[in-house]
C-alpha cells in the first residue's frame, strides 16, 4: 500500500468526474472504482434503481445509466441480468416518465433514447437488460402488533415485504418490492433475499445501485425537502400513497409522516432505517450531467458532473456542496437548512459522514487531466496482469510528474 493509501485509509472516497460527455464521464468513474466488478459478480442480478417520475433532467440521465450498463456487461463470464427500475407511485403511465419519455420531455437529458427504448436495444442483441416498473400493492396486511415485519411470498407473485413501526408516535410502514424477472421466466427478485426458483430461494444475489439525479425539490426556493439526490431516492424504493391515501388504513408512508411534519430531519432518518433493515445497495452513482437547480422540471446548468460513494450520505454532501450549490446557494449543506437536514437525518442512522475532514474526493476534469498516485498504482497493476504496456504507465507517471494531485 501506498504512503497515499495509507494517509486515506479510514476516510471516505467520493469520486468526482466532470467535462466528459456521459460516456467518457461514467467509463472514467468506474476506472477510479476499479470497474464494477469490485462490486457485481458475474451471476449476480442488477438493479439499477434510477429516478423516473419526472420529464426531462427530472429523471435519471438515460446515457449515464447505458454507461453504466454497458461496463457491468463486460464483467467477465457475466451470466446474470441488469433491471432498470423505479416505482412511480402508481403514476399513469405517460411520456413524461423516464421510462417512456418523449423526445420533447427528453430535454437536459439524452435525447436518443428514452429506458425502454434503450432496453429494447440491449434485448435487441441479445443482452439480459430489461425495465421494471415497481408497483404498489394496494392489500394492505394488518399488523399484530408493533414493530411489524411481514415478508413477502414470491410464490405468491409481486408484492413487498414491509416494516411496520412507531415513528416519533406515528404508525408508519416502509417496504421493499418483490418482483418478476422479465428477463428469466418464473425467476422472482427480492431485494433484500436474493433471487427466488423454483420453489425456493437459490443464494443468486441481487445488487442494487441507485442511480439518482441532483435536482432541487422546491420551485426556486428550499422545500421541506431540499434537494432531491441520493438519499431521497429511497422514496422511490418504497411504496407511497398520496392523496386521500396520505395515511393509508391509519399508518403514515416514508413520504407523509415527514412531509406532512416539514421534518427533512425525519426523511432522512426513515431512509437510514431502510438502508439498516430493508435492504442496502452497493453504490451509488449520481447522474448530475444537469442539475436542475430551479427546479426537477425548471431551469437546470449542465454540470456535465458525475459522482459514486459507497453511501449517500457523504455523496449528497459532496454533490449539494461542490456541484448544484454553485448555482442554488440555499441548497448549500454547509448551511442550517431542509437539505443539511435530510442528509444528516441519514447520517444519524449511522450511514455514511457529513465531516468534511472526513471525506477524501477523488476528482478528475477532463479539461484539466490530472493522476494521482492511485492512478499510478492502478495502472501498474494493470501492467502486472497483461492489461496496460509499459508506456501506459510511463504515461501516467509523466501526467503525475506534471498536474498531479
Amino acid at each position: 500500500m501506498t504512503a497515499v493509501c495509507q494517509a486515506a485509509a479510514g476516510l471516505t472516497r467520493v469520486y468526482r468526474v466532470k467535462n466528459g460527455d456521459c460516456f467518457q464521464n461514467i467509463t472514467k468513474l468506474w476506472e477510479m472504482l476499479d470497474g464494477p466488478a469490485k462490486y457485481i459478480g458475474p451471476t449476480d442480478i442488477v438493479v439499477i434503481k434510477a429516478n423516473a417520475q419526472w420529464p426531462n433532467q427530472g429523471y435519471t440521465h438515460t446515457g449515464c445509466i447505458k454507461a453504466v450498463v454497458d461496463q457491468i456487461l463486460q464483467i467477465p463470464e457475466f451470466s446474470g441480468e441488469v433491471l432498470i427500475c423505479d416505482d412511480v407511485q402508481n403514476t399513469p403511465d405517460n411520456q413524461q416518465l423516464g421510462f417512456s419519455a418523449s423526445p420533447p420531455n427528453r430535454v437536459n437529458n439524452w435525447p436518443d433514447k428514452n429506458w425502454d427504448e434503450l432496453a429494447q436495444d440491449y434485448q435487441a442483441v441479445g443482452k439480459p437488460v430489461a425495465t421494471v416498473r415497481w408497483a404498489n400493492d394496494p392489500v394492505w396486511r394488518e399488523p399484530d402488533t408493533l414493530p411489524f415485519f411481514s415478508a413477502w411470498d414470491p410464490a405468491q407473485g409481486a408484492g413487498w415485504s414491509r416494516s411496520i413501526f412507531s415513528f416519533y408516535d406515528r404508525p408508519t410502514y416502509v417496504s421493499y418490492p418483490v418482483f418478476a424477472s422479465p428477463v428469466t421466466q418464473g425467476r422472482m427478485i427480492d431485494m433484500k433475499n436474493g433471487v427466488w426458483e423454483n420453489g425456493s430461494y437459490t443464494g443468486r444475489k441481487v445488487r442494487a445501485i441507485f442511480m439518482p439525479t441532483l435536482n432541487n425539490h422546491g420551485s426556486g426556493s428550499e422545500d421541506a425537502a431540499g434537494v432531491t439526490s441520493a438519499v431521497k431516492s429511497f422514496f422511490g424504493a418504497t411504496e407511497i400513497y398520496h392523496g386521500d391515501d396520505a395515511i393509508w388504513n391509519g399508518f403514515f408512508s416514508m413520504h407523509s409522516s415527514s412531509v406532512s411534519q416539514n421534518c427533512a430531519q425525519c426523511m432522512g432518518e426513515l431512509v437510514g432505517r431502510y438502508i439498516n433493515t430493508m435492504c442496502s445497495p452497493v453504490l451509488y452513482i449520481t447522474a448530475a450531467m444537469y442539475a436542475g437547480w430551479e427546479s426537477r422540471t425548471g431551469q437546470a446548468a449542465a454540470t456535465n458532473t458525475v459522482l459514486a460513494c459507497e453511501n449517500p450520505v457523504s455523496l449528497d454532501y459532496i454533490s449539494c456542496r461542490d456541484v448544484i450549490s454553485t448555482f442554488a446557494p440555499w441548497l448549500n449543506p454547509n448551511k442550517d437548512n431542509h437539505t443539511r437536514q435530510q442528509i444528516a437525518g441519514c447520517s444519524d442512522q449511522g450511514i455514511g459522514t457529513m465531516d468534511p475532514t472526513q471525506i477524501d474526493v477523488m476528482a478528475f476534469d477532463f479539461n484539466n487531466p490530472t493522476a494521482t498516485r492511485l492512478d499510478i498504482d492502478r495502472k501498474i497493476r494493470d501492467f502486472r496482469a497483461g492489461k496496460a504496456t509499459e508506456q501506459d504507465v510511463k504515461d501516467v507517471i509523466q501526467l503525475y510528474m506534471s498536474h498531479g494531485s
